[in-house]
């Protein structure tokens, strides 16, 4: 899917308004919170219960841990699970339903629906309390069942409905059809999912009137019967009677299953069982197969973020280790969907001591992944040759805006550590994620003149901190998959329980354990929003000179 806005359009009774969003990186939060991007006040509706965000050149949706659930063509969606999404598809927050619209509908079949038989009568159809003729029909079409929900395509399923609908009734033409919007107005369009016979659509256009009140998810009727007042619009349009019977995704309309007639009576009380009936049948066979395309589609991710996942565990090194007397220990995990976390701690060929770094490469999924590895690369390379920290953070600064796609960036922090005289040249280019902790266990905040992110703009001149370790201090870092981890309650966990959690520690591998259980028991979870990488490090005790 190439880089492309969006629109999010409400259906059905949804009190929302149409969103417009643009592949900007930013993150579409729906819920009914005060700062959701998409605010639905209703009870069912958890605080952050979706989000939308453009990754790696597609859009996708992930529920975010919501009370009642997220559905995607009438198919729940697992908590904390990015699913791609595709133009057309339904996101189902019950009670409520939007459009995902990426402005492909130009190959649908239109429908004409006709206002002309507003003065018609539209009756909502009660189930029958006693088994009908119907019903007995549908027993011997059991085989028309089972074809029915063996079919591999919508195509088959929907001809295969109309066609057996057609057979097992006496009206004359059966359609499937469905909005392409809210369903509400008279410019509302219709797509043409099936018919039989074929062709049946020509000329002769289908009852909005209908549709609109089968859209309350009952089956509802239009008749002419002098009883019931109809107008003569219906006969008018050489229409005699006609039916509407929703088709059912969970508790989402998804389609309609539209029956009418030309000549003759047809008793539509003798034909709702049976058309009830199919019509769930027709429900269950289209969402096995939305089922099929969303796991098709969900493998298909996994394993692009294999491939991030491995670049990642390459690139990340050594959990713990001492480089050039800077002692670390460090823990990293991907989030559910990989982005593009950095750590490493390189020692200079010409400086005393080691440069540490640690970043996070905007966006998810493998592209982010892949720029990471490059920038890893890079300074790794810049390192190597002599180059100092502050000339080397400038630098891949102009290598990433030079080389990432539009509204790619990173936020980077850099520690330039002299081990003999105990200090560490900072710099921060829009992380903002750092703090120290002395030898008695009290964490201490840094103040430091940060920057941009790299690769925003080309060159930036980063400002340098200088910051004094004494023995048993450690410098404390982590990206802000730590930071901004939300609860259930949709609370970020924040520097200050960081701060909280670090108190009394004395030791880098404490440090980071000590972090490691803050993130496990505030996210109540495994499968964390964004990847977590937290570091510590220290000088060692007994510091050489060179």
């Amino acid at each position: 899917m190439s880089n492309e806005a969006c629109t999010l359009v409400p259906l059905g009774s949804c009190p929302a308004s149409v969103l417009q969003l643009q592949p900007d990186g930013k993150t579409c939060i729906i819920g009914r919170s005060a700062g959701a991007s998409l605010r639905l006040e209703h009870q069912s509706i958890s605080r952050q219960h979706a989000s939308l965000t453009f990754l790696n050149g597609r859009w996708t949706i992930t529920d975010l841990g919501s009370r009642h659930g997220t559905t995607l063509n009438g198919v729940s969606l697992e908590a904390r699970v990015s699913m791609p999404l595709r133009s057309g598809d339904r996101i189902g927050l019950n009670p409520w339903s939007l459009r995902f619209d990426m402005g492909r509908n130009e190959g649908a079949t239109i429908v004409h629906s006709s206002a002309m038989d507003s003065g018609g009568t539209v009756i909502v159809m009660a189930p029958s309390k006693e088994k009908s003729q119907a019903q007995i029909q549908l027993d011997l079409l059991i085989t028309s069942s089972v074809s029915i929900y063996a079919a591999t395509t919508e195509v088959e399923i929907v001809t295969e409905v109309a066609k057996v609908c057609v057979q097992g009734t006496k009206c004359e033409r059966a359609l499937i059809v469905r909005f392409l919007d809210s369903g509400d107005g008279a410019g509302s369009r219709m797509e043409l999912m099936g018919e039989w016979p074929e062709g049946s659509l020509k000329n002769r256009p289908v009852s909005r009137t209908l549709l609109n009140g089968a859209a309350k998810g009952k089956p509802v009727r239009l008749s002419e019967d002098d009883s019931f007042g109809a107008a003569q619009s219906i006969v008018g349009t050489g229409v005699n009677g006609a039916a509407c019977i929703p088709i059912m995704m969970d508790s989402s309309v998804e389609a309609y299953l539209y029956l009418d007639h030309f000549q003759g009576k047809v008793n539509y009380e003798e034909v709702l069982s049976f058309s009830q009936a199919i019509g769930r049948w027709t429900g269950l066979s289209l969402m096995k197969l939305q089922r099929f395309e969303l796991e098709s589609r969900q493998r298909e991710l996994l394993e692009e973020l294999a491939a991030a996942r491995q670049v990642q565990e390459r690139m990340m090194g050594a959990t713990a280790g001492n480089q050039g007397d800077v002692v670390w220990a460090m823990y990293s995990i991907p989030g559910q969907v990989v982005a593009g976390d950095i750590f490493g701690v390189h020692r200079s060929p010409t400086q005393v001591g080691a440069t540490v770094f640690l970043g996070d490469v905007s966006g998810k999924g493998l592209g982010p992944g892949l720029l990471m590895a490059a920038i890893t690369a890079h300074l790794e390379a810049q390192l190597s040759a002599g180059i100092r920290a502050g000339k080397a953070i400038c630098d891949l600064s102009n290598f990433v805006a030079s080389r990432a796609v539009a509204g790619q960036f990173a936020t980077f922090v850099m520690a330039e550590v002299d081990s003999v005289a105990r200090k560490i040249n900072f710099f921060d280019a829009g992380h903002g994620y750092y703090c120290v902790v002395d030898r008695t266990g009290i964490v201490k905040p840094i103040d430091v003149d940060g920057g941009i992110p790299i690769g925003v703009v080309e060159d930036f001149l980063y400002e340098t901190t200088e910051i004094s370790l004494a023995k048993g201090d450690r410098l404390i870092l982590y990206s802000d998959g730590l930071a901004e981890e939300r609860n259930d309650e949709g609370e970020m966990l924040g520097p200050d329980r960081v701060a909280a959690a670090l108190a009394g520690s004395l030791t880098c591998e404490d440090d980071v354990n000590r972090l490691r259980e803050l993130l496990k028991v505030f996210a109540k979870n495994v499968k964390y929003a964004d990847d977590v990488t937290i570091a510590s490090l220290m000088l060692a005790f007994d510091v050489k000179s060179p």
